[in-house]
């Protein structure tokens, strides 16, 4: 399997939950927080509006994509995308296309005690070494 990666940037709030909507999905899995004072939690969502995209950073992801961003001011944005599909994105630019992607058995997120099965991908360089994990779906049973 191969992978796609993009990036966007600067964006809005309004621009990057269409783009979640378009590129991810609904219903998807997300959590976002910020690096100081929250601790994020994995949540299932069945609409877009109920993203607070307003924190530090944020992941959205689907069976499509994955959408991840980071926080740059009050409404502005980066965002990678990343996806086993080539995608035609506005405004992005392709940092990586055609590479390795592999798949893995689920495993636990830890969350306030509680036990979350993960299902994700690792992104793989030309020169083998894994770049990015990219989230697929909670718990599948």
């Amino acid at each position: 399997m191969k992978g796609y990666i993009y990036r966007c940037a600067p964006i809005t709030a309004a621009q990057l939950r269409d783009l979640i909507t378009q590129q991810v999905g609904l219903p998807c899995w997300y959590f976002s927080g910020t690096h100081l004072w929250q601790a994020p939690a994995l949540t299932a969502l069945e609409r877009s509006a109920q993203i607070d995209v307003n924190r530090d950073f944020g992941h959205a992801f689907s069976q499509q994509a994955e959408v991840r961003w980071k926080q740059l001011d009050s409404d502005a944005f980066d965002v990678l995308i990343l996806s086993e599909r080539a995608l035609t994105i506005p405004g992005a630019r392709t940092l990586a296309s055609a590479w390795e992607v592999r798949e893995h058995p689920q495993r636990p997120l830890i969350q306030s005690g509680k036990r979350q099965q993960l299902v994700y991908y690792t992104y793989h360089a030309p020169n083998g070494a894994a770049q990015f994990t990219r989230y697929i779906a909670g718990e599948i049973k």
